[in-house]
């Protein structure tokens, strides 16, 4: 069970930290692809942003170090509500096609928060 926490966490980790980094290193190219990115402004954009990249450091870091090991659930829980309330975005604005996926990261994300509380 360790070892596949280890390979989600680490899966989690890469998607979230690049999702968060591409996505607001090129916000401008990825506005007409992402309608999220001009339905809100750019100060919440960073906040999304910012939220995924250390959601993605917390399901790692705590748990390899051994230092606040409370952190890596914390972390998976708080990457599933960002998965959360992606989900009632895409809902609300017709998006269906982005569900899928955005299920599949809430689901893994509480699996990851369930096996590691």
């Amino acid at each position: 069970m360790n070892t596949t926490l280890w390979i989600i966490q680490a899966v989690l980790a890469a998607v979230f930290f690049m999702s968060g980094t591409v996505v607001y290193l090129m916000r401008d190219k990825l506005k007409s692809k992402m309608t999220w990115l001009t339905a809100y402004s750019s100060s919440m954009v960073l906040v999304i942003c910012l939220s995924k990249i250390a959601g993605a450091i917390g399901l790692i870091l705590p748990l390899y170090l051994g230092i606040a090991t409370i952190l890596t659930p914390l972390a998976a829980v708080g990457l599933a509500i960002v998965m959360a309330l992606a989900f009632a975005y895409h809902l609300q604005h017709k998006e269906y096609k982005d569900v899928p996926a955005t299920v599949l990261f809430f689901a893994l994300s509480l699996f990851v928060a369930y096996g590691r509380f």
